[in-house]
């Protein structure tokens, strides 16, 4: 089996997450079954903040899409979004073939398994409106804890603070404690960033309350897909949101809209 995962960081075009994408192979090599190989990529051009500038999120996230498509045409089993945002998630599963799985909406599912109420611990004052969007479209609004629980970081100090996790995560225990005091027994640590740094330092629990490896999950029921996908359970192609054009009539339509494609 062949998953490849799509980073939102740049690793493997900016030195700066090299860090972070190793310790991504590291984790998600740890937690693969015996044959599932793992490819992991981040995108050519990162516009940082990206939670903040709605517009410019859908420009960079063509290069999620054409990923996607890269990865079908290569032969990969499965498409995983390791972005907070699951960018593109929709879109990819009306235009893929194989399983396309977002990092957030698996977590918010298997939270729900493991607790009663859950909570996002998160590194920008943006992300708050953007999770309590994804919860009311991904139906699990009402075991979600509709609080910030914000430690201010950049992308770039979570993916550096790899090296020295501890002063980052104590941090992140802070603003974890806050949801777990109101209620929280599930921690979902948000953007990945952050998840990769709590399972780098091997925090799974707090006080009872569960600390979820997002990455983990998100592989996890990759392989899960793929197992179901092989014995005949695939996207519905009805009328809606996983709705599957004809490949002419895409390609058409691809060649008409590329030419009004131009924002400059």
């Amino acid at each position: 089996m062949k998953i490849w995962y799509q980073s939102a960081s740049a690793y493997r075009f900016e030195p700066v997450w090299d860090e972070y994408g190793k310790t991504l192979e590291a984790q998600c090599k740890k937690i693969a079954s015996p044959g599932t190989e793992v490819y992991i990529t981040g995108i050519p051009v990162m516009v940082r903040d990206i939670e903040n500038w709605r517009h410019l999120q859908y420009l960079q996230n063509i290069q999620t899409l054409k990923n996607m498509r890269l990865a079908e045409e290569q032969g990969y089993d499965a498409f995983v979004i390791g972005c907070t945002l699951d960018v593109g998630l929709f879109e990819g599963r009306g235009m893929l073939d194989i399983p396309v799985i977002g990092i957030s909406e698996s977590a918010y599912h298997v939270a729900m398994q493991l607790g009663r109420k859950f909570a996002v611990v998160t590194s920008s004052s943006a992300f708050p409106e953007v999770y309590a969007e994804q919860v009311t479209r991904y139906g699990v609004g009402a075991r979600y804890m509709d609080r910030p629980y914000i430690l201010h970081a950049s992308e770039e100090e979570i993916a550096l603070s790899l090296v020295n996790p501890t002063p980052m995560i104590e941090r992140f225990k802070l603003q974890a404690q806050r949801a777990i005091d109101d209620g929280a027994s599930v921690i979902i640590p948000a953007p990945a960033f952050l998840s990769t740094l709590a399972t780098r330092a091997g925090l799974k629990e707090m006080n009872g309350a569960v600390i979820l490896d997002t990455v983990c999950i998100a592989l996890k029921q990759a392989e899960m897909m793929v197992a179901l996908h092989k014995i005949g359970l695939h996207p519905s192609r009805q009328i809606g949101v996983f709705c599957k054009p004809s490949g002419e009539f895409e390609a058409e339509a691809i060649n008409r809209l590329a030419g009004q494609i131009n924002i400059t």
